[in-house]
């Protein structure tokens, strides 16, 4: 692709897609243009923040990070048909609609988020009279702003579904944040009907914080997750949820200081827990008097990153354990495991890395925004700059346990981009490729798809032609010949600035460029991360 020059971001208004308010809640066709191959017959959910602010009796309420927007699900269904195309359907709904109701009338809301910032002017009485308030689990799903992930059909989740056919593909949806507070929907309305917490799992997950990104064993489709417990000496349990019988088994109980981890590895007879130092200060009490996760957490730069392997097959616990220099990461890539010997196996992680924190304090919607002028403000720090970091745990064993602490040996680094997928096919395996968000400095946002090739330790990019559009996590679907890892499509949702309108482009992945697009007459706002079911 050509090189676009830096926009004015006061002339490329990402505030249509960050405080969006409508949603959609009858299917409207999209206008295709191009082709949507018909082996892209499914639905792609979407979730993520919605709008960040709303009009109140005192004024107007906003949330102040990206990470607390109002929870919006999306639902793009693609139909194939008889000329060789596709077409394409889209509805959303907000799911907080009791949340922002709230904030109308009372023009404030004192749950714990991820990063609001508190009135500088609120009192030292206030302060302390919201340490003490309850905060626990709320059955009420309109209230629970999970807006990160959404899993169809979740295993131990079904139960939280409406009374469908058994045939029907979809019974749930289930919605996640990084707080143990779960939320389910109806698959095709969208509509909120629930919400849950991991304890109703297993009576031992009663830990306040989980992880947004669950791991499903790519052949048996359990549903691996931790549940961390707050205090002195956090408590992470580890657990698996059968997808046959819907049971869930702690598989190890680890105790260290306790760490937001939003992300974590599986292999084929593995879990790696990485709990790089991104603590809570006051061992997560801090939440309480700051209630917001982002300043009640601290790195660590002088602590250590801990990996532990755990044994996700049979009944050893954690079975080795390493450590590495500090660093902070949202998302893992992939991992596999390849034999060392006749006893030990060399497990290897990808990850998106960064220096420390800082890119947590950059998701602010000011800063999104660029409200204060040029988009070369924007400028990432190299401690904001994401790297693809690729890390070797060495001898793991594969029927004993090690209990000394080894290093982890980093193989490579190289900046990449954010939001990592990959070809399903190669979960748990050796690939060569991911795809991602990047942020190439044209827009105060992510302005390209990248494809991360991690041979040649390369990205290859694509972008708009005329002006720099803003898209969304790439998913890629394979194209079904079983070929080269790259056989396949991405599917993202793309921000045309220019127009305020959004639309769902289909690149082949082989070549990175498009081949259609599914275009809508308003902004689609911007989601964090989506799941895609094949119809067949």
């Amino acid at each position: 692709m050509g090189s676009i020059p830096a926009t004015d971001s006061k002339s490329y208004s990402l505030e249509a897609a960050l405080a969006i308010d409508r949603e959609q809640r009858e299917p409207v066709e999209l206008r295709v243009t191009g082709t949507f191959p018909p082996l892209l017959a499914g639905t792609l959910y979407r979730n993520g923040p919605g709008t960040y602010r709303v009009d109140s009796k005192t004024g107007s309420y906003a949330r102040s990070h990206w990470f607390d927007g109002f929870a919006q699900l999306h639902r793009f269904q693609i139909l194939s048909t008889d000329d060789g195309n596709c077409r394409v359907f889209y509805n959303s709904r907000f799911q907080v609609d009791a949340l922002m109701e709230e904030a109308r009338r009372t023009g404030d809301l004192k749950a714990v988020t991820f990063g609001q910032k508190r009135d500088p002017c609120e009192s030292f009485f206030h302060k302390m009279k919201t340490v003490f308030e309850p905060s626990g689990f709320n059955s009420n799903p309109q209230l629970v702003n999970a807006n990160v992930t959404v899993v169809a059909n979740m295993p131990g989740m079904l139960k939280h579904g409406p009374a469908v056919p058994a045939s029907s593909q979809f019974k749930v949806l289930t919605c996640l944040t990084d707080a143990n507070q779960i939320t389910h929907a109806e698959p095709e309305t969208l509509e909120p009907l629930a919400a849950s917490t991991q304890q109703e799992l297993h009576p031992e997950l009663k830990g306040q914080l989980s992880c947004a990104h669950p791991q499903f064993d790519p052949e048996t489709g359990d549903v691996y997750n931790y549940n961390l417990h707050l205090g002195a000496r956090g408590t992470f349990r580890v657990y698996r949820t059968s997808a046959s019988t819907s049971k869930t088994e702690v598989i190890a109980t680890i105790s260290t200081k306790p760490a937001y981890i939003h992300s974590f590895f599986l292999t084929e007879d593995y879990i790696i827990l990485c709990i790089w130092p991104s603590y809570f200060k006051g061992f997560g009490a801090s939440i309480l008097w700051e209630r917001n996760m982002l300043d009640a957490m601290k790195f660590d730069p002088t602590a250590q990153t801990q990996w532990f392997v755990v044994d996700r097959r049979g009944q050893r616990g954690v079975v080795a354990k390493f450590v590495s220099p500090p660093f902070f990461a949202f998302h893992t890539i992939n991992a596999f495991q390849e034999p060392e010997s006749k006893h030990t196996v060399n497990i290897i992680c990808d990850v998106v890395q960064y220096a420390n924190m800082d890119v947590l304090h950059r998701a602010y919607y000011k800063d999104i925004l660029s409200t204060d002028g040029e988009v070369s403000n924007f400028a990432l720090k190299r401690s904001e700059t994401p790297m693809t970091v690729r890390y070797r745990l060495p001898r793991v064993p594969i029927q004993s346990t090690v209990r000394t602490v080894a290093a982890a040996e980093r193989v490579f680094e190289f900046e990449s981009g954010e939001l990592p997928t990959i070809n399903p096919r190669f979960a748990a395996k050796r690939a060569r490729y991911h795809y991602c968000t990047v942020n190439r400095g044209r827009t105060s946002f992510f302005d390209a798809i990248g494809k991360v090739d991690l041979e040649t330790q390369t990205v290859e990019y694509w972008e708009s032609e005329t002006a720099p559009h803003t898209p969304s996590e790439p998913i890629f679907i394979p194209d079904g010949t079983g070929e080269a890892e790259d056989a396949g499509y991405l599917l993202s949702v793309v921000l045309n600035g220019e127009t305020g309108t959004s639309y769902l482009v289909c690149l082949d992945a082989r070549t990175m460029t498009e081949v259609g697009r599914a275009e809508h007459n308003h902004a689609i706002s911007f989601g964090l991360h989506e799941n895609y079911y094949s119809a067949s």
